[in-house]
């Protein structure tokens, strides 16, 4: 893999222009936008010294947020314009399907809302199946209609942690295999 961005360049850039090579390494180079969120969450929750339930929300909510701002990097490198079944040009079509946050929690359970719930049953129905399979999950309902997705665990001997990145990990895992079949 050969970056084609280095950090010394972009210090003598103008921020704009920055922001845009940032974005086009970005698109460039998805893997890391699938890992740093995590990454980065799980460097906030050390660095305050989170444990428990806490640890979980606040690596989600962070996770959720470099999402976030990736997105929008990547939408500033260059506006995503396509044509629609008319013919005409329809600027920002392009839907977020990459976030997914925390609408609620309490101990035992959790709701996400992630909006590719609501455009893609094969994928709902997927993470729906991967996420029984795991034997600290109880119960998953989803509610395509309101995009979210609500788990109910059982984390027994695994630190609130460490399951929120195994859900995280199935969730991620659940959209690669998403999107190599699409």
């Amino acid at each position: 893999m050969v970056a084609t961005t280095s950090t010394s360049n972009l210090s003598h850039l103008s921020p704009e222009d920055a922001t845009s090579q940032l974005g086009g390494f970005l698109k460039e180079h998805g893997e890391i936008e699938m890992i740093l969120p995590v990454a980065i969450g799980v460097f906030v929750t050390s660095q305050f010294k989170l444990r428990g339930g806490n640890a979980l929300l606040i690596n989600l909510l962070v996770a959720s947020l470099a999402r976030q701002i990736f997105t929008q990097l990547k939408q500033e490198q260059s506006p995503a314009v396509t044509e629609s079944s008319t013919g005409e040009e329809v600027e920002g079509a392009e839907t977020d399907l990459q976030g997914y946050a925390i609408a609620h929690a309490v101990p035992g359970r959790v709701r996400l809302r992630m909006p590719q719930l609501a455009i893609d049953a094969d994928f709902a129905h997927r993470l729906q199946q991967a996420l029984r399979a795991d034997e600290y999950v109880k119960q998953v309902r989803v509610n395509r209609a309101a995009a979210s997705i609500a788990i109910n665990y059982d984390n027994y001997g695994l630190s609130d942690w460490d399951l929120g990145l195994r859900l995280m990990n199935i969730i991620n895992t659940v959209r690669e295999e998403n999107q190599v079949s699409v």
